[in-house]
């Protein structure tokens, strides 16, 4: 067990604020629901509520086949799960003592080419859209690209839907022109909802750069930092992640952000599944077996066969309170704290959702 060695004063002031809080994980993969021992440590560990990736790279028939899914996961398992549509249902996860979960996508790959696809979509619950996965679309142009785009003419048909709608944008694996193009162009407040900060980790469109930062605060959005090693800690020159990447280590790009834009932008997110990190091997479906060999500035050089070691005193969401000690350990005050740990996001989905 991770010890910060905290006085007692912060140790119990730390557990009543995480106790206190309502814990917003900015992404968890789907598997993490068919994998229920993974749910249950995200309970027990804290959670309230996560955005899940339902779908990704998918066409519509495929997607809507997964929303159901999971759904039926979800009502299958009422113990455990609660579905989140609303602000109020997150506060609802929290009274229950169970896991919200967030309906999400990492691509506009579901939606096609038809714009209608985005009402079928929110109508069966998918609340929050990545604009693009790791290439391009027909939104606009991912982190991996051989040539990084703006938003496409479609793409700003997308973004208006999706404002009028009430379904949250999300950047994080987009890349640089089409990150600071979508943020201009909508006109709700966005989410980068699993990336860390580029001036630390050079992780080309998967960590964000402080222009980017700035535009999204200015914009009253928000970065959850990804606490997944290779977007942490590397080596800036060769890309090589085989360093020891630490709790002290997220909490510093948590401190950046906050030291450049404020603390009313930043929050967190695991990008995590348990199970695949206990079974020390990288699932076949994952983009890491594709893409780390092409573009290890995006994604770091490493192994294409097994995840790095979480952040030491992050190995577990059943870990995760740490994040509060660490950032009392730095003097956060209580309520500074909550905002990391999910007053932020849900700052955001007040003014983008339909409550």
């Amino acid at each position: 067990m991770y010890n910060l060695r905290l006085s007692r004063e912060k140790e119990s002031l730390s557990k009543r604020v995480y106790k206190n809080s309502i814990v917003f994980d900015g992404l968890i993969p789907g598997d993490s629901l068919d994998y229920l021992d993974s749910a249950q440590k995200c309970i027990n560990g804290g959670i309230t509520v996560a955005n899940v990736t339902v779908a990704s790279e998918h066409n519509f028939n495929r997607a809507v086949n997964r929303i159901m899914h999971y759904k039926k996961i979800i009502e299958n398992n009422p113990e455990k799960f609660f579905l989140v549509k609303n602000v109020s249902d997150i506060r609802k996860a929290k009274e229950l003592k169970k896991l919200g979960v967030i309906l999400g996508f990492q691509d506009c790959m579901p939606i096609e080419d038809n714009l209608d696809y985005l009402n079928v979509f929110y109508d069966i619950g998918i609340r929050i859209i990545q604009l693009t996965y790791n290439a391009q679309n027909y939104v606009g142009a991912g982190c991996c690209e051989l040539s990084y785009g703006k938003i496409t003419y479609f793409g700003r048909k997308v973004i208006k839907r999706m404002n009028e709608l009430g379904i949250a944008i999300d950047l994080s694996h987009c890349s640089d022109p089409t990150t600071l193009d979508a943020i201009e162009l909508s006109e709700k407040p966005v989410l980068i909802t699993h990336s860390s900060v580029y001036s630390i980790c050079n992780a080309y469109g998967r960590n964000k750069k402080d222009d980017q930062i700035k535009a999204l605060a200015k914009k009253k959005g928000v970065i959850g930092i990804c606490v997944y090693p290779p977007f942490i800690k590397r080596n800036n020159k060769t890309f090589e992640v085989s360093q020891e990447v630490t709790l002290e280590d997220v909490i510093d790009h948590i401190e950046f952000v906050v030291n450049l834009v404020g603390i009313d932008y930043v929050g967190f997110s695991s990008d995590l599944t348990e199970t695949w990190i206990e079974k020390k091997e990288i699932p076949h479906s994952s983009s890491i077996r594709i893409w780390r060999p092409l573009r290890p500035d995006v994604f770091g050089k490493g192994s294409i066969d097994h995840y790095e070691p979480s952040p030491k005193g992050l190995e577990s969401h059943l870990e995760f309170i740490n994040l509060a000690k660490g950032l009392i350990d730095r003097r956060y005050k209580e309520e500074e704290v909550k905002k990391v740990l999910g007053k932020n996001f849900i700052r955001v989905l007040s003014e983008v959702w339909k409550d």
